[in-house]
């Protein structure tokens, strides 16, 4: 039995397709990293993270401009973000936090988006 490579074409797009859909759907079920997967991990220097994990105390210090620094860590590892934006009302140490941005280094993210875990009144 021959193939046409018209089929083989057609079966190559379906199986990229569905490598790039799986690639997509698992970063969505699972968005956020914890400091210690990106922390001293040169793979994601220069790419867009999401990490979660707590903002540590002690660290945070307003900048020129109203930049905000600070530190966040998971117990293991520790990063320093710089974050340019509107705080979140409630943001303060020791909250766990969420920041999305850019990995300038492998301990540091330029944060576009900052985000506090809201935490229930019924736990």
């Amino acid at each position: 039995m021959k193939f046409k490579p018209v089929y083989m074409v057609v079966v190559a797009l379906l199986a990229l397709s569905g490598g790039l859909a799986y690639s997509a759907f698992s970063s969505y079920l699972s968005p956020y990293m914890s400091v210690s997967q990106v922390a001293g991990n040169d793979r994601y220097v220069g790419k867009e993270v999401q990490v979660m994990d707590t903002v540590v105390r002690g660290s945070v210090h307003w900048g020129e401009g109203g930049t905000l620094f600070f530190k966040i860590t998971d117990g293991e590892s520790t990063i320093n973000v710089t974050y340019r934006g509107t705080v979140p009302p409630g943001f303060k140490e020791g909250l766990k936090v969420a920041v999305s941005g850019r990995l300038d280094s492998p301990y540091h993210i330029n944060a576009s988006q900052l985000l506090i875990k809201c935490g229930s009144k019924y736990e």
